[in-house]
């Protein structure tokens, strides 16, 4: 599963990433506005509720086909110029449907995996979703890397439509392989599988949003990785990289994030186990949050005299992006074992509303106003993880004195102690 989700989805960080340089900055922006905004409206309507029909396994393999038409958009444009605005709008209209029901499926995949691993393998839960998480975050982000630098390195051997074609084909084979891929273990809980009526399942996603606080206070991370990204995307690369280095570096620059993601992402896993999942939550927040200080207080002239200097904002960054691919999808999975559907739906919903907020909001804003956009949203990111840690380690205690005063009423009435574990903060 792992590597045909990555590599696929790989393909489409790639050309997304050549979307404003080869489609304008005009048609790019619509095109990756559109993307962001059915990524978003695709997991809080239809996601939760579609995983629930399907499965994970088939709705990953319908979802990566459908990411095909977004890769294969850029080929069409890049042949037929007269059809350029409808094949690249439809297209991001496609992939953006795909990529909130896709990710929502991952996570259901993901969690019920950790779960069977945990069960037969006698390892505690929380060290399974970390160690999985880890290992899934270094394959996805490790290929991320490998096909971003081709997005450069292809040139060297053809035009436009020769890169676009090779990610589409790459991609198509990726959907064709995810058929093969074992269907997921199913849920531990019999709660997960009840069944629910259409309006229910549609509605999961919301409901644990408005009805449970760690969701909520969770948001503040998820939003801060939306603007940060943006951040990173739309200004530093468009216009800081792009005039220190120019813009055909810019792909190499750009594969620092993920690169630097995969090499943390097991020392993470590790780290994790050692002194749990809200320090390493909370580091990924103040990486981005440097970002925006450093690129607020110095002058892009400044900036730019460093040219390849420039590194360790990446590095910076691909701390953060790591932290989100693996600590947070791990800290998800523990959190809400019974709800992950509507969880990890939660997840696109934050982030990607985020993401294209900023795609329409930055464009009308100088560095200054958008580097405290993303200095405040780093802020709520830090308390949301605070509080939403310090909740759940709450209920986690409440609920293990409550069984300690049943076990208690239990001898007393002379009656065999019940077993009990002490509950996972």
């Amino acid at each position: 599963m792992a590597l045909c989700f990555s590599i696929n989805h790989g393909c489409v960080t790639a050309v997304l990433g050549l979307a404003s340089a080869n489609l304008g900055d005009e048609l790019g922006g619509v095109q990756s506005g559109t993307l962001y905004i059915l990524y978003t409206l695709s997991a809080l309507l239809i996601a939760t509720s579609l995983v629930h029909s399907l499965g994970a396994k088939w709705s990953l393999a319908c979802g990566l086909g459908m990411y095909c038409f977004y890769v294969g958009s850029f080929l069409i444009a890049a042949k037929v110029e007269a059809v350029k605005w409808p094949a690249a709008i439809i297209g991001s209209a496609i992939g953006g449907t795909a990529a909130g029901w896709l990710w929502t499926a991952q996570g259901v995949y993901f969690a019920r995996v950790a779960e069977r691993y945990a069960v037969d393998s006698g390892i505690e839960k929380e060290k399974c979703t970390s160690w999985l998480a880890s290992v899934f975050a270094s394959i996805y982000v490790g290929f991320e890397v490998i096909l971003k630098l081709a997005s450069s390195f292809l040139y060297d051997f053809g035009s436009d439509v020769f890169v676009y074609t090779f990610f589409t084909v790459v991609a198509v084979a990726c959907a064709v392989l995810m058929v093969f891929v074992p269907k997921e273990p199913p849920p531990m809980s019999q709660a997960e599988n009840q069944p629910m009526s259409t309006g229910e399942r549609l509605a999961q996603a919301g409901k644990l949003l408005a009805t449970d606080a760690r969701m909520r206070w969770i948001a503040g991370f998820e939003i801060m990785f939306g603007f940060s990204t943006s951040f990173l995307n739309f200004y530093i690369n468009g216009t800081i990289v792009k005039a220190a280095l120019g813009k055909k570096d810019i792909g190499y620059m750009s594969a620092v994030v993920p690169a630097v993601a995969t090499l943390m992402a097991i020392p993470y896993s590790w780290l994790t186990n050692s002194i749990g999942k809200a320090p390493v939550m909370l580091g990924g927040c103040l990486s981005y949050l440097t970002i925006a200080i450093v690129v607020a207080a110095v002058q892009d002239g400044t900036l730019e005299s460093l040219k390849w200097g420039l590194v360790f904002l990446y590095i910076l960054a691909g701390n953060g992006r790591s932290v989100f691919e693996g600590t947070n999808k791990a800290m998800v999975a523990d959190f809400f074992p019974e709800e992950k559907p509507a969880a990890f739906a939660n997840i696109i919903i934050t982030s990607g509303g985020a993401s294209a907020i900023a795609f329409y909001v930055f464009p009308e804003m100088d560095k200054i106003a958008m580097a405290i956009v993303v200095a405040v949203a780093c802020m709520y990111g830090i308390a949301g993880i605070i509080f939403a840690f310090r909740i759940h380690s709450a209920r986690g205690k409440a609920e293990w004195g409550k069984v300690e005063e049943e076990d208690e009423e239990h001898v007393l009435e002379g009656k065999d102690a019940v077993n009990f574990t002490e509950p996972g903060g």
